[in-house]
């Protein structure tokens, strides 16, 4: 078994550890990446795809966190501008709210004028009438005021962490998922490498670097377990839960966030694609980050509120594809300590005081300040080691921009709203086949050449890892279950599958698929739909 070299060893691929690789990998450090699963399978998937300045913090007194949020949100709008998108959020307030409406107006003013040179307009309130022209679905019974103020949603999570690692591989990285680290080594005091096995071959490897960084999410207590030591215990973590509804085209324009009447906590109904999104709860969760799943009780709770909210929908079990969990990588608080009041700031944890060196952690973080905290761990690297020893490892070369110019002008579209900049080098796979220019399913947009990409450019290893994760078949409709078939040949092709392999793939997609979420509504109808990333306007 040889050993591997690097400087930099960062251990999760999801939004935290893609970020801070892009950021250590440009300044020239031979970065390794190691995820256990795939890359953003974790919280990052399970997030209420909101990029945000966190309006309720400012409850919590953490304005400063809000203005880093609300600065991280802007240059996301702008630079990210094919994933993240201004929302238009209403935000009632009925009697028997917990907060007034001086108080929701007063926090909103103090939000806007936390947010530097911004994209979207200042917020704005409606009359009981204004509000029903704007958005009827909303309910005005006991209505006391209603605001419109703007933040953001990122349609694709996973898609911006893919970003952060091609930006990370672009510069040198070496990023491996369905990759479990077995084993930190500490010698001497110091974290010196780790042993770690590819979960689908079972190979085992060895991997020496300088400086061994912790991003694992709510896996952070775990990995610090792998040390052999008795490390302090970083995570208390709580779940969230979200709904995926089709309201078949009669839900809300308009994200709405609202108090949940039975406990108070804000709850979102967001658009989404051709969907909406209730969310969230907030429940401690100590167990297994790996096996979380929303219970019975939180999806009566949120399709309860949604209903109350917006009553002319007759929103009710029937009309949701299906439930996702996720377990928010809080930093550990007291037991009295109530959910909503622990910190969502991320920390970077220096385990040198315990006895380990060149050993860190992070804990929290959300998608909307990755980017400003990788950036943050790089200033801290480059203290803690100094500068990089060697060139980081040669990037793979990418794929040859071509101009597929018979692709439909709807099908090119789709490319740039997933790819961006990247999109002529998906196309191109289809302009050197035509067959790669055909749909992998006739419920969606996205094309055979796309699942090459994520093959040959995105170390997609299973159909889950396209559907779920490089696309967003799997998370709309039919959950992608024409196209596992149409994926897993095309794969085979690529890899160089078996028969055999190709159906065990098709197999393991349709289990993860249940493992994952609690599928609500198996045989929901599956038209053909746009499935088109859409952004939500202000009328």
């Amino acid at each position: 078994m040889t050993t591997a070299h690097y400087d930099v060893i960062i251990i999760g691929g999801g939004i935290n550890g893609a970020a801070t690789a892009s950021a250590v990998a440009a300044r020239g450090y031979r970065t390794l990446v190691l995820e256990q699963d795939d890359f953003a399978s974790g919280t990052t998937s399970a997030s209420t795809k909101l990029i945000h300045g966190g309006l309720r913090y400012l409850e919590t007194g953490d304005a400063r966190l809000v203005h880093e949020s609300l600065q991280s949100r802007e240059q996301l709008l702008r630079e990210r501008s094919h994933l993240v998108r201004p929302m238009g959020f209403i935000l009632p307030v009925y009697q028997g709210d917990p907060r007034p409406p001086w108080y929701i107006r007063s926090g909103l003013a103090l939000y806007d004028l936390l947010s530097p040179r911004k994209v979207s307009p200042w917020h704005s309130s409606f009359s009981r009438r204004e509000l029903q022209r704007f958005e009827p679905s909303i309910s005005t019974d006991r209505l006391r005021a209603a605001y419109l103020y703007y933040d953001a949603q990122v349609w694709s999570p996973e898609r911006l962490t893919l970003e952060y690692l091609a930006e990370a591989r672009a510069s040198g990285a070496d990023l491996r998922n369905h990759a479990a680290v077995d084993y930190i080594i500490v010698d001497g005091g110091r974290a010196r490498g780790v042993d770690f096995h590819d979960v689908l071959t079972g190979r085992r490897s060895t991997a020496s670097g300088r400086l061994v960084i912790n991003a694992a999410g709510p896996w952070v207590d775990a990995v610090l377990d792998a040390t052999g030591r008795s490390l302090r215990k970083r995570v208390g973590g709580t779940r969230g839960s979200h709904l995926v509804l089709d309201l078949e085209g009669r839900g809300p324009k308009h994200a709405v966030l609202a108090s949940a009447q039975s406990d108070g906590r804000p709850m979102f109904v967001t658009p989404w694609l051709d969907h909406h999104i209730i969310g969230t709860t907030d429940v401690r969760d100590d167990g297994d980050p790996s096996d979380v799943r929303a219970a019975g009780w939180e999806i009566d709770y949120l399709i309860a509120e949604a209903a109350r909210v917006l009553p002319g929908l007759g929103i009710e079990h029937r009309n949701a594809l299906y439930a996702y969990s996720g377990v928010r990588p809080l930093a550990r608080a007291g037991e009295g300590v109530f959910e909503g009041a622990i910190s969502r700031r991320s920390f970077l944890v220096d385990h040198e005081s315990e006895g380990v060196e060149r050993l860190l952690s992070i804990v929290g973080g959300k998608l909307t300040t990755a980017a400003a905290l990788g950036a943050k761990v790089g200033s801290e690297v480059a203290q803690l080691i100094g500068r990089p020893r060697a060139r980081g490892i040669a990037a793979l070369p990418e794929v040859p921009a071509g101009r597929a110019v018979f692709l439909p002008p709807e099908t090119q579209e789709h490319l740039r709203m997933v790819y961006g900049h990247r999109a002529p080098q998906v196309a191109a796979y289809a302009a050197s086949d035509s067959e790669m220019a055909k749909p992998i399913s006739r419920h969606h947009r996205d094309i055979g050449a796309q699942v090459l990409y994520a093959v040959a450019h995105e170390h997609a290893r299973t159909v889950a890892d396209v559907l779920l994760r490089r696309t967003i078949v799997g998370l709309t409709r039919d959950l992608g279950r024409s196209a596992a078939a149409p994926t897993a040949a095309i794969m085979a092709n690529r890899l160089g599958w078996s028969d055999e392999v190709r159906d065990q793939a098709v197999r393991d997609y349709f289990a993860e698929l249940h493992r994952s979420y609690v599928v609500l509504n198996p045989d929901a109808p599956a038209e053909p739909v746009s499935a088109m990333p859409r952004a939500v306007e202000s009328e």
